[in-house]
Formats: C-alpha cells, sequence, structure tokens
C-alpha cells in the first residue's frame, strides 16, 4: 500500500517530518498487505461500519474524539462511552455540555435548548422542522414502508416550520407550540398569525393549509408523524429538562464552540421513546453555530477542527444534510466520523440512493467483520478487487505437458470479510490500495487503566451526588396522595 492521506510514510522507521497526531487521528496499524502506522487526516471524511459489539466506538471513534483538537459533536447512546471520554475532553477547562432527554446521567453539566429560538428567520424554521420530522424515519423492512415514511416526514416538516415560525414571530413558548401540535386541525392560530403577520410570508399560511386540511387519509399520517417529531416534549420531565427557564437560561453553543469544547447528545435505542427528533435538531443546530464561526473566521475556517462524531447515525441523529456537510464542510475545519451497524439500516433511514452517495463521499471506510449482509458483503468485496493469479495444469497421455494460465480472484471473497477477526478492520482509503488494519482498544494498556479509572471516579461522583433521587414507587405513592387529598 502507498502512502496516502490516510497513511503515515514511517514504514522503515525514518523520522517523520511532522507529528501526524497534529493532523490526523490514528487507525491502527497496517498487518496485511504490509505495515505502518495509518492515520487519517481531520480534513478526510470517515465511515465505520460493523455490527453491534465489534468494536467500534472503542477501537475507533472513542480515541478519535479524546484527541480531537478542536470542539466536538458527539451523539451516542451508551452512557457508558460518555464517561470514559468526558473526563479527557474536560482538561484544559474545555466545557462539556450534555443533551440527556432521559436523564441516564443526572449530575453532569446539561445542555439547555430552545427549538424555538432563531425561527423568525424562515430558513432557520424550515431547517429545523426538517431536522425534527427527519428523526422520525426509522425505516421498515419493505422500501415501500421507508418512501412512505420519508413522504409524510416532508408533509410534516411543513407543519412543523409554520409552527415554529408563528411562534417564533408572537413570542409564543414551546407550550402555545405543544397545543398546536396536540389538536393541529382544532385551532386556526398559527395560519391567522402566518396570513396577518407583517414579517411572515403568507404563502406559508397556505403550505400549512394544505398539508392538515388537504386528502384525509394523507393529513391524518401527516399530524400523526407531527406528533411524533414532538413527542418527547410531551413529557413534562423531559420537556423541562431540555427547554430554557429563568433557572436554566439557554446554552450559548457559540461559546462551547470557541472554547474547543464537547457537545454531547445521548439518546438511547428505545422503540417507545426514541430522541432521534430532537437529537437530530440540535445536531443541525451545533453544526449550523460552527459553520457560520468558520465563515467568520479571520483563517476562513474553523483552526483547530471540530470533529462531528456521530456513533450509531441512523438510531441516533440522522442528519438530513449529513452528505452535502461532507462535501462542502470539511474546507471550512468541520471533520466527520460516522458509524453504523449495517448499510442496511443507513437505506432504510436515508434511502438506498441517499445511502449510496453517503458512501461514496466518505474518504475513508473502515469495515469490521461480523455482517451477515451478503449482497453488501459482495460490494466491498468486489470495491477491493480482484487478483490474477497463475494456474497449472498437466495433460497426461501422449501428448502430455505443463500449461500455465492465469485466473482473476477476488482479493477478499465476501466470507473472508465476515470472518475478519476481532480487533482488525478492512480500510479503504480514496485511491490508495485496500489494507487490513490491526485496532487498539483504548481501555487496554496503561493508558486505558487510565481511562477506566477516571470512568469509574466519575460515575461514583455521580451516583454520591444523586443519592437522593426518588424512584418510581416513591413518586406512585405522593401521586397516589395528591389523588386522595383532591377526592380523585
Amino acid at each position: 500500500m502507498t502512502a496516502t492521506p490516510a497513511i503515515d510514510g514511517n514504514r522503515r522507521g525514518w523520522p517523520s517530518r511532522f507529528d501526524p497526531a497534529q493532523v490526523g487521528w490514528r487507525i491502527g496499524v497496517g498487518h496485511q498487505p504490509r505495515s505502518g502506522a495509518l492515520w487519517c487526516p481531520w480534513d478526510r471524511t470517515a465511515g465505520v461500519i460493523g455490527p453491534q459489539g465489534s468494536g467500534k466506538t472503542l477501537d475507533l471513534l472513542t480515541p478519535a474524539l479524546i484527541n480531537a483538537p478542536g470542539a466536538a459533536l458527539v451523539t451516542l447512546t451508551k452512557p457508558d462511552d460518555l464517561l470514559l471520554s468526558l473526563p479527557e475532553r474536560s482538561k484544559d477547562g474545555r466545557p462539556c455540555v450534555v443533551l440527556d432527554p432521559f436523564g441516564l446521567v443526572p449530575g453532569l453539566p446539561e445542555l439547555v435548548w430552545d427549538p424555538i429560538a432563531g425561527c423568525v428567520d424562515r430558513m432557520v424554521s424550515e431547517r429545523r422542522a426538517k431536522a425534527f420530522t427527519a428523526g422520525t424515519i426509522h425505516g421498515t423492512s419493505h422500501g415501500s414502508g421507508d418512501a412512505a415514511a420519508r413522504f409524510y416526514a416532508a408533509e410534516a416538516a411543513k407543519v412543523l416550520m409554520a409552527f415554529f415560525h408563528a411562534a417564533a414571530l408572537t413570542g409564543k413558548t414551546l407550550d402555545d407550540l405543544l397545543g398546536w401540535v396536540a389538536k393541529p386541525l382544532s385551532t386556526s392560530q398559527p395560519e391567522e398569525i402566518l396570513r396577518r403577520h407583517p414579517h411572515s410570508d403568507p404563502l406559508w399560511a397556505g403550505l400549512l393549509q394544505g398539508a392538515l386540511r388537504g386528502d384525509e387519509r394523507t393529513s391524518a399520517n401527516t399530524i400523526t408523524t407531527v406528533q411524533q417529531a414532538m413527542s418527547l416534549f410531551f413529557q413534562d420531565d423531559i420537556r423541562r429538562r431540555c427547554v430554557p427557564s429563568v433557572r436554566r437560561p439557554a446554552t450559548n453553543i457559540a461559546d462551547i464552540i470557541r472554547e474547543r469544547g464537547t457537545v454531547y447528545l445521548l439518546g438511547r435505542e428505545d422503540p417507545y421513546a426514541s430522541a432521534s427528533p430532537l437529537m437530530t435538531a440540535v445536531a443541525e443546530h451545533v453544526l449550523d453555530t460552527a459553520l457560520q464561526q468558520a465563515h467568520a473566521s479571520s483563517h476562513g475556517r474553523l483552526c483547530p477542527p471540530m470533529l462531528a462524531c456521530l456513533d450509531e447515525l441512523p438510531s441516533t441523529a440522522p442528519l438530513p444534510t449529513l452528505r452535502t456537510r461532507m462535501a462542502n464542510e470539511r474546507a471550512l475545519g468541520l471533520s466527520f466520523i460516522y458509524a453504523a451497524q449495517t448499510f442496511r439500516q443507513l437505506a432504510a433511514i436515508f434511502g438506498e440512493q441517499e445511502a449510496r452517495a453517503l458512501v461514496g463521499l466518505t474518504n475513508v471506510l473502515v469495515w469490521f467483520g461480523g455482517s451477515k449482509d451478503v449482497s453488501f458483503n459482495q460490494e466491498v468485496s468486489d470495491l477491493v478487487g480482484r487478483v490474477r493469479v497463475p494456474r497449472s495444469s498437466w495433460q497426461m497421455g501422449g501428448g502430455r505437458g505443463r500449461t500455465i494460465h492465469s485466473e482473476e480472484i477476488p482479493i477478499l471473497r465476501p466470507e473472508e470479510l465476515r470472518q475478519l477477526p476481532d480487533k482488525q478492520a478492512l480500510v479503504i482509503a480514496e485511491n490508495a490500495r485496500p489494507i487490513i488494519a490491526r485496532l487498539h482498544r483504548c481501555i487496554e494498556g496503561r493508558d486505558g487503566q487510565r481511562l477506566l479509572a477516571q470512568q469509574r471516579a466519575l460515575r461514583q461522583q455521580l451516583a454520591a451526588g444523586h443519592a437522593g433521587v426518588r424512584d418510581v414507587e416513591a413518586r406512585t405513592a405522593a401521586a397516589l396522595v395528591e389523588a386522595q387529598r383532591h377526592g380523585w
């Protein structure tokens, strides 16, 4: 494998002209067909595909996040992964904030965000609505179902962008907006605001009316999708945790980025209560804020670069703008690493064509073993390529002799890709020859023990600080007392 932007040229022990850690993150060490340290520059996008438990987070994403020199946006589903990286990301006084809608790790600095803020700008309200509704697409087993989900997400976005804009124009709160969402056909207030407010566009009133009061079957599914996108906010505990108040002002995202801090978005894989719509909207807002800073910078880019580390992308924050951002914003100092369990998972969320475009734009693809997606394993095998090998055959009898011919065979057969051992992965970097890398798990060795010790200490600190939190039984008892007091 020749030297590429993803590979350090120090294969023979020659001193490097620069420290690669200053310009990129370490993937691992080459194993086959040759050795050498493998690095991915910050201005190259990376995609990591591997099934659950394959080691994506501990082998690649967490080490990249810990060593990222600038600000970072992180999506994840496991509190342990958050507690593992947060102590390192907090060093040197760098701020870390956590969006934790389900209260999985209480006691950490909270990210507080107002979804209505900024929606006086029609473009902001449109982007925010599309981000919320993109998080409602979870994929189905059939392509037609996926297409229908994306159709209703687009229709629901028309409703939400109108609601966000109308609320911002009149100083309405999230509670007011949720009242519209709960009974969209019973209120004409948003439509009237859009039609009569001098800073609105009356055409938006028509869009709202068409989405809500068109075909009865279509509008019913649209309303359901709108309510699904905002469903988290209908839970009082979550709404209080996520919405600014006098005692809990909104987090200044621009300051977090400016101070090389970290924004964590912690969701969970739960079909009954997905945080994906909220996390997608917040992630888009964070990246938009970073983009504004890049344009305003005297360098014309973020320096040092900001890392978007998007673990479990399809289930946490399936950004509708990700492909465009990867294509255009890496030159502005925004670096992207995304991870998914399978390609089919990406296709279910983004659609087949968009998922293929996303993978096609990825500069460095890291493929773990264990995948049972036969068709995509074959595609990766084809992508790795074929090699021509000599074959000999002998002919017996009167005209006996030896015949030599050549045959093309896959460099890696699909079953060999599935059988890649633990702590190894296939790396396909731009136009370089593919290579199998040995990976290093960040919780191993002396540094790993230090990370685990910091994680344990932080976990104990949080547990001690919240020993008095009431459990479900205590809350139930308190609720029954109130019911008896009121005679219910």
